[in-house]
């Protein structure tokens, strides 16, 4: 015997009840409607079977409903939670935001009629997500991730998000379902490029970019998508998951910066001390699955190797946190530093990426500064083999050289490699932005971010001028206080050289 789909309708109101059952019915003459009108009612309909939506006129039993459909999401992800109130406000949706209302309507004549499609619709698709993938659309639907989740359709709109994405976000879920979410994202330039992501090669990718949010909210999510239905024959799905960097970022304002600096450095703190035991564990355990899992289903076997592959991806950006909140934390010490020594010990570092490239290395006279060698041989040597790894077809020629005015000193690392957009030219310093894919170019997008910081840390600044498909140029610029700085004064050995 087929079950029946079993839908509970809560009201005070009798006769609303009556006739939202009707209209419930008229689309689907083997539903079987409970009413209820209290929540002790709800539970004594839960217990005699799995419901598949409830439908309230919730008043003041708002958050004991809400929270008792989160209960039963933990075993049916796809049950719907929808709102049939007499006032289109009230609830308000603030007052929804992190309830999971998946919809809402009002209680007029055409909120009767439109009310039970849209609410079968949904239902529906809940039900394909959960058949045909199984693992990432109940994990959002039920929100057991930590994080900010959603599940991204074939035309770039949500079909699935979780509560934490509401309280990201500030919206109600219904509010947010059917929506592209590149529109999300306060920046053109942004937006298309989650287009072009979305509909673009199927392959993981990450960026970070400005939220929409109400007057004077300034919000910075870093967003994680990964394809998922392929296999399915869901082609065209990702899930995504947000997670809010604002903080890590700062507000821009320099009353601020050295607050923002001590709650960065312990963030990192506790990243390193929090994440790296129980990421090692699930290295390590990864790694033994791979070892002695038994002749299973290639489906299975894939996914364990996912798994150690994803676990080895998260050690080695968690590495490179930790290394710029080294070079945070560290004390500078400066000293006169031959900027051609430095040069040549970065060649030689990376002599055999160099000759396996065939590329060719011209070098001007550059100065001695006083800075710290150490971390001047990490800004060239990510130079140069961030040239070397994004060549075009030509051969690659590499020109380090330097420029002095009155008022500023230069030192350049010029290629003739692949270029950069120039709507890309500030995203690509920050931290695990990656403009091309893993398979097209390996790598995390870590190398960048710690060449600024160490510029910055020295008092100049780092930034590129490119032109696609001719080659980028990438400027280390001391200017004013910044130049004086890391100019030996009283020493001719230490000045810059012509």
């Amino acid at each position: 015997m087929i079950p029946k789909t079993r839908i509970i309708v809560f009201d005070t109101e009798r006769n609303d009840r009556a006739l939202l059952g009707l209209a419930l019915k008229s689309i689907r003459s083997d539903l079987e409607v409970l009413e209820a009108s209290n929540p002790l009612e709800v539970v004594h309909h839960l217990s005699a079977g799995p419901i598949a939506a409830l439908v309230a006129e919730p008043g003041a039993s708002f958050a004991e409903l809400s929270a008792i459909c989160d209960d039963v999401r933990g075993r049916d992800p796809a049950c719907q939670f929808w709102l049939f109130t007499g006032e289109e406000d009230q609830p308000t949706p603030r007052d929804c935001v992190g309830r999971g209302v998946d919809g809402r309507a009002v209680k007029t004549s055409a909120g009767y009629l439109s009310l039970p499609g849209r609410l079968f619709e949904r239902l529906r698709v809940a039900a394909e997500l959960l058949e045909r993938l199984t693992l990432e659309a109940g994990a959002v639907m039920s929100s057991v991730f930590p994080l900010a989740a959603c599940l991204v359709g074939r035309h770039g709109h949500l079909v699935a998000v979780n509560r934490e994405f509401e309280q990201l976000l500030q919206r109600p879920r219904y509010d947010l379902l059917d929506q592209p979410l590149d529109l999300l994202v306060n920046e053109p330039g942004r937006q298309e490029d989650i287009r072009r992501r979305l509909h673009g090669v199927r392959e993981k990718w990450e960026l970070a970019a400005p939220l929409r949010t109400g007057p004077g909210r300034q919000q910075t999510v870093a967003f994680t998508a990964r394809p998922v239905g392929d296999a399915a024959g869901l082609v065209g799905y990702w899930a995504v998951s947000l997670m809010d960097v604002t903080r890590l970022l700062g507000s821009g304002e320099e009353g601020d910066q050295r607050q923002r600096e001590g709650e960065l450095d312990r963030l990192l703190f506790a990243v390193s001390h929090d994440l790296q035991a129980p990421l090692n564990s699930l290295a390590s355990n990864a790694r033994f699955l791979v070892e002695h899992l038994a002749q299973g289903d290639s489906e299975t076997t894939g996914a364990v190797q996912e798994v150690a592959a994803l676990t080895t991806r998260m050690q080695q950006m968690l590495d490179g946190i930790l290394e710029l909140s080294t070079l945070r934390s560290s004390v500078r010490e400066p000293e006169v530093v031959d900027l051609d020594d430095v040069l040549a010990d970065a060649i030689a570092n990376l002599r055999s990426d160099i000759d396996d490239a065939g590329a060719t290395i011209e070098r001007q006279p550059l100065p001695s500064l006083l800075v710290n060698r150490q971390q001047m041989l990490q800004v060239f040597q990510n130079l140069i083999a961030n040239a070397l790894k994004f060549r075009s077809t030509r051969v690659p020629r590499i020109r380090v050289s330097s420029q002095e005015t009155a008022d500023s000193l230069r030192l350049l690392v010029e290629d003739n490699g692949i270029g950069i957009d120039p709507r890309e030219h500030t995203r690509i310093f920050g931290m695990f932005q990656r403009l091309h894919g893993e398979r097209e170019y390996p790598g995390l997008g870590i190398g960048l971010a710690l060449c600024q910081q160490i510029v910055r840390g020295h008092g100049g600044e780092l930034f590129v001028e490119s032109t696609p498909g001719r080659g980028s140029c990438f400027i280390i610029e001391f200017r004013g206080p910044g130049m004086r700085s890391v100019v030996s004064r009283g020493n001719r050995n230490g000045a810059p050289q012509r």
